[in-house]
């Protein structure tokens, strides 16, 4: 891991993204005072669970996951946080150790925002607290949707509607690759491996085909009937 200061570009990421969007000028250099950029390698672990954490995390580029870990060293995937997303938070201001553990699935550059000081900014500047509370809700609301999927879904119509979240426009058929390995859209979608497998073996009957990461949908219609 090698840790340096934020580049313009970097700088541009994090200000593009949700949190800093409606923050004024002053109040998102505050918040990004003191900020650093670390640079992991595919499977680098940025924290383990029970770690004391002291930043709050950015994803500038790559993709980290969260998971957490049971008896025997089964792993359960929490979240995937892909470009733009902010995690970590919880920790810091609730004063606790972090619950899960965090690792980059691809090479990633990860911006960490100082913990205390953005706590004291939420304390005294309005603009940071409501701009953090909108963030915050938005990852409420995630999560309902993902506890409504886990009840009301069966797996291959989670694996379907994550399928048609990727189509581009109205079209008829089409042909995307996954942006990272099957076992990441498992922990995504809250399946286990073996789960995803037998979903696109399902999913066949609808014209779905699938080799390695290329997945190809032959009848967009019969999709959204499943």
């Amino acid at each position: 891991m090698k840790t340096s200061r934020l580049t313009s570009n970097d700088r541009a990421v994090l200000l593009g993204s949700r949190l800093f969007a409606n923050l004024p000028a002053p109040a998102a250099e505050a918040v990004l005072e003191g900020a650093t950029i670390s640079r992991h390698e595919a499977q680098d672990v940025l924290f383990h669970q029970g770690d004391a954490i002291e930043h709050v995390f950015f994803v500038v580029s790559g993709l980290v996951r969260l998971y957490g870990t049971g008896k025997g060293g089964r792993e359960a995937d929490i979240a995937v946080f892909p470009r733009g997303a902010l995690f970590g938070e919880k920790a810091v201001f609730l004063d606790q150790r972090a619950t899960a553990h965090a690792q980059a699935v691809h090479p990633s550059i990860i911006a960490k925002l100082d913990g205390p000081r953005l706590c004291r900014l939420v304390r005294e500047e309005a603009d940071v607290a409501w701009a953090l509370l909108e963030l915050l809700c938005r990852h409420g609301q995630m999560t309902e949707k993902r506890l409504a999927e886990d009840r009301l879904l069966t797996a291959p119509q989670r694996v379907a509607n994550y399928i048609l979240g990727q189509c581009p426009g109205d079209s008829p058929a089409f042909t995307f690759r996954l942006p990272f390995q099957k076992n990441v859209l498992a922990g995504k979608l809250g399946l286990a491996p073996e789960a995803l497998s037998r979903a696109f073996s399902t999913l066949r009957q609808s014209g779905v085909i699938v080799k390695g990461r290329l997945i190809e949908i032959r009848d967009r219609e019969a999709l959204e009937r499943f």
